[in-house]
């Protein structure tokens, strides 16, 4: 069986990445609104749920054919990848806001462009650094 296109890595992996908005912020609403529990503690447990979820479904669907026999070395290289994507995500999206002041008076534009960004940059990361064939990283 061939390798996946880019096209279509890229199609599977946004679909699993609205995967995970919906498991992120379905959860953060669950812990916060159903329980009471501040919105800190909240998505502290949420991302890291949902950032598990994307990477099985990414593992076992998006690059299927790159997974890592070694499955926690592959989560923790798809965690950094999350973390600095989740942050240039949310420096983008601040100064965005503030040296473009239209932006913050429609919030989900500047949200949707870091969005955008990061989302290249998580694929980018996944497709060179996380999922990736043993061997090449071995090589480096």
């Amino acid at each position: 069986m061939p390798a996946p296109s880019l096209k279509t890595r890229l199609s599977e992996f946004t679909l699993v990445g609205a995967v995970g908005f919906v498991t992120d912020g379905g959860l953060l609403v669950l812990l916060h609104d159903v329980y009471g529990i501040n919105p800190y503690a909240s998505r502290c447990v949420s991302f890291p749920v949902a950032m598990t979820v994307t990477w099985l479904l990414n593992r076992w669907l998006t690059f299927a054919d790159r997974k890592d026999s070694r499955a926690a070395s592959e989560l923790g290289r798809y965690a950094v990848v999350a973390v600095c994507g989740a942050l240039l995500n949310m420096l983008i999206f601040f100064a965005l806001v503030r040296y473009f002041s239209f932006m913050s008076e429609i919030v989900l534009l500047p949200f949707a462009i870091a969005s955008g960004i990061a989302l290249v940059f998580n694929f980018l990361g996944s497709q060179h650094f996380v999922f990736t064939h043993q061997n090449e990283l071995d090589e480096t």
